[in-house]
């Protein structure tokens, strides 16, 4: 722990560390927040996608005479109005549009702009493709035998295995102390296979955008997003456009979940604009959402454990597989972090997994919610429990024989700090009052734990405007998503220059005018945008500090700032309020005070020796740890499984908005309890989604969800402000392998696929 952290523990805060309201709730409440679907412009135009009804095929032709006819058309491309590029983060593979080849069932092939909606869908209905249909893969086994099929002739694999695998867009693994005799010297050794499913990430509000290009070419984007550098960046990239010339403005949004990291509609509509002169807007339908979206993929795992009679685990061998569709550009960096997730939170001292990254004909891979290890978690965990009842060890105990503790070695080398486990794993035990509930017959307990980092590759920055009546404006690149993260900027804003709420004022997500900002994912608006916001403010409070020490002729260290006041700390009358400073500053000296802070973080040391292939995450910043535990109630006669009671213990370093954190995690854990009862994104052998609307795609509604008991951990700091972890994702990780387990103890019987559905719970009773 670092000096300034220790500083922090002998602080009294007056704004942080207090439960506060959303800045944004009256607006939400009444009705007047803007979203993207709401943005509407003078002379607005509107867009709708022609998309393939095959998964793989060869297109020859597509004849929009048809289409250009109707009335009120006014403009249609395709992809020979884009430039030859091919995005993606990790890999470049994705091209936006169909060129010549047709890659998955929903494949945008030709963009419509019409006077209105109902116009654009007949123009679509009228574009006639000719298209010549090949082989299709559909799922990751297929895939990787199949040597006849390749989805992309074109693009070259990240990083291989030293044997062949076909249709490979990533390999990754890690070893550690590894040899493959090490389990003969363990006393017990198990080896599992565990499938999650694709889920959608669902939204309140689709993917909109609106585009206008003006006469100068300037162009602005209005856009539903969780980043709107990104957006920007993928804007600038495929239409070979300059950044300088594109604005992204982030309205209000229903939610993104990491559905909203990457831009693909916003491209549509500002090329649409240029050929028009007119702004075009888009939105997708539900129907589109779960067709073309970018889901969190399918994985494949297989997890061998060797275990010492004391129940210590000694030896790992694990892989993770992940279908990640037709694009590797998002699910290579999953399979990375599947490849460590797979150790799991645990002391291993032998260990050798593997993640590899498949295409297959599929809309492509995408984030959602701790991708990588939400899926991973599922594996691991339910693992620790398989093993620890063929042992006889009670499920807790186990796990705390192996968790991290403080200074614990992780698989890739990396020394562990701040770590909080054992804690939330007694605190969650507590809760649940582990040893000593009385379950009825039908009953079981269950409980999982895990980790995430609080991502902090991606940087942020902030400034921060004196005004001359006491008030601060803050200037953030940061989104908020519906989570209410731009509170805690605001907060910690206040905590510093100790100031109200209602004197701080933020402006937000605008490219034009805020520093640049990696968005809202990975758990890193408060860890990393409020890093910046807390230097800022820090530049700003020394600032004022040596404008009152002139202007009063006292020396530094004999000046207190309190109450939006600095005074002599001996003679509090003799001061000068914030406003008075700035007044003092704009028109005698110094000129007006504007601070500034930026932050990123290198990556914790680790051993590169552990780590082969490709590894864009080798090591984690500042992990969040967290325990689950649940009674679930089961019916043998239907195989319907009810969650009754739900505990969730989280480890964040610092709260600096509990009632914030306290939603994240119910949000969460109701995520997470669908993810494991009943989402899955379904598809034929032709690739075809067959559940493409809430009607039958069922997330969890009021009846599903049990009162939900969390408690908050702190004191195991981090580096964000104040010693804050990451919160957004790590809430979701548990939930599926606590249930499963719960199941698995209340039933006898173990389900190794998700979703936990009552079909596998009466296929397992009935084979049992």
């Amino acid at each position: 722990m670092s000096k300034t952290q220790l500083n922090y523990l002998t602080e009294k805060f007056n704004i942080v560390g207090k439960d506060t309201l959303r800045i944004d709730s009256n607006e939400k409440i009444t009705g007047s927040a803007i979203f993207g679907t709401d943005v509407n412009l003078p002379h607005m135009l509107y867009a709708k996608i022609l998309r393939s009804k095959i998964s793989h095929g060869k297109l020859i032709s597509i004849d929009l005479s048809h289409a250009k006819k109707i009335t009120g058309v006014k403009a249609i491309i395709t992809a020979v109005d884009f430039p030859k590029v091919k995005l993606g983060l990790a890999i470049q593979d994705l091209e936006l549009i169909a060129r010549d080849k047709i890659l998955y069932k929903g494949h945008p092939i030709a963009v419509v702009a019409a006077e209105t909606l109902a116009i654009a869908e007949d123009a679509v209905s009228k574009i006639n493709v000719e298209i010549e249909e090949l082989p299709k893969l559909t799922n990751v086994d297929q895939a990787m035998a199949d040597q006849s099929i390749s989805i992309h002739d074109d693009v070259k694999p990240l990083a291989e295995p030293k044997y062949k695998v076909n249709n490979l867009c990533s390999y990754t693994n890690l070893k550690k102390n590894y040899d493959e005799k090490i389990f003969d010297k363990c006393d017990f050794v198990l080896e599992e296979k565990y499938e999650t499913q694709m889920v959608n990430q669902v939204p309140i509000e689709p993917h909109a955008c609106a585009a206008n290009v003006d006469s100068s070419n300037k162009i602005t984007v209005w856009t539903s997003t969780q980043s709107p550098f990104h957006a920007r960046g993928g804007i600038s990239t495929a239409l070979n456009l300059p950044i300088s010339d594109i604005n992204v403005i982030t309205s209000h949004t229903g939610g993104g979940f990491g559905g909203k990291v990457s831009g693909v509609i916003e491209t549509f509509c500002v090329l649409l604009s240029k050929k028009t002169g007119k702004p075009v807007k888009l939105v997708l339908s539900r129907e589109e959402e779960f067709e073309a979206g970018t889901p969190r993929p399918p994985f494949k795992f297989i997890i061998k454990s060797g275990v010492n009679k004391n129940g210590k685990i000694i030896a790992r061998k694990a892989k993770a597989i992940v279908d990640t569709g037709i694009s590797g550009g998002e699910g290579a960096i999953w399979a990375n972090i599947a490849c460590l997730q797979l150790v799991g939170p645990y002391e291993i001292d032998h260990v050798f997994t593997e993640g590899f990254c498949i295409y297959t004909n599929k809309q492509p891979a995408g984030a959602f919610r701790a991708p990588g290890t939400t899926e991973s978690a599922f594996a691991v965990e339910s693992h620790m429990d398989s093993i620890a009842k063929s042992l006889g060890f009670d499920t807790l105990k186990f796990r705390l024989i192996n968790v991290w503790k403080e200074g614990s070695e992780g698989a890739t080398g990396q020394i562990v700090h701040g770590v909080g486990l054992t804690a939330a794993l007694k605190k969650v035990a507590k809760m649940i009052d582990w040893n000593n509930v009385k379950l009825k017959d039908n009953q079981g307990i269950g409980i999982a734990c895990g980790m995430i980092p609080s991502v902090g590759i991606h940087s942020s920055a902030a400034t921060i405007k004196l005004n001359e009546d006491g008030t601060i404006t803050v200037i953030t690149g940061a989104t908020d998503t519906g989570a209410g993260a731009i509170t805690g900027l605001k907060m910690i804003a206040a905590e510093e220059l100790t100031l109200h709420l209602d004197k701080i004022t933020i402006l937000n997500a605008d490219t034009n005018f805020t520093p640049w900002d990696g968005g809202s994912q990975g758990s890193r608006t408060t860890y990393a945008s409020g890093n910046a916001v807390l230097r800022a403010a820090r530049d700003v409070k020394n600032q004022l500090f040596e404008l009152a020490s002139k202007k009063l002729e006292i020396s530094l260290d004999k000046l207190t700032l309190k109450n939006g006041k600095i005074f002599e700390t001996n003679i509090p009358s003799n001061s000068l309020t914030i406003q008075d400073i700035c007044i003092y500053s704009q028109f005698q000296f110094g000129g007006p005070v504007v601070g500034r802070g930026s932050f990123v973080a290198d990556w914790p040391p680790y051993d590169k020796n552990t780590l082969n292939g490709f590894a864009l995450f080798p090591s984690f910043h500042d992990p969040s740890f967290i325990a689950h535990a649940c009674i679930v109630e089961t019916d043998k006669d239907t195989g319907i499984v009810k969650v009754v009671k739900y505990c969730a213990a989280h480890d964040v370093g610092f709260a600096i908005n509990p009632l914030g954190i306290e939603g994240q995690i119910e949000g969460g854990v109701v995520q997470g309890l669908g993810y494991a009862l009943f989402e899955e994104v379904h598809t034929d052998s032709e690739g075809t989604v067959i559940n493409n609307s809430l009607g039958d795609y069922k997330i969890p509604t009021i009846s599903d969800v049990p009162i939900i008991e969390s408690a908050i951990i702190t004191g195991f700091y981090g580096s964000g402000p104040y010693g804050a972890k990451g919160v957004g994702e790590a809430n979701i990780v548990p939930p599926a392998p606590t249930v499963a387990n719960a199941i698995f103890d209340a039933l006898g019987v173990k389900i190794n696929t998700l979703p936990l559905t009552p079909e596998k719970i009466l296929d397992e009773l009935s084979d049992r």
